[in-house]
């Protein structure tokens, strides 16, 4: 199992739309972060599997958490 995050995000931080976002620079790899991709975002601490939704011109990553069903 991975245990490294692949994208740092404070996951209280939340967009206009309610999704989370962070910057693209964050990102340990930034080759790995595009629309749809499944990652481990957060800190070591308190982290989530996401889906990146968009990454925007300036560098925003919007991504929402996935749920357990």
């Amino acid at each position: 199992m991975n245990s490294t995050i692949d994208l740092r995000a404070d996951l209280n931080q939340e967009d206009d739309n309610g999704h989370n976002w962070c910057l693209i620079t964050d990102a340990v790899d930034q080759s790995v972060v595009s629309p749809g991709a499944i990652l481990k975002a957060g800190t070591e601490t308190f982290w989530a599997w996401v889906r990146v939704d968009a990454i925007d011109h300036d560098g925003q990553v919007h991504f929402t958490p996935i749920q357990k069903d």
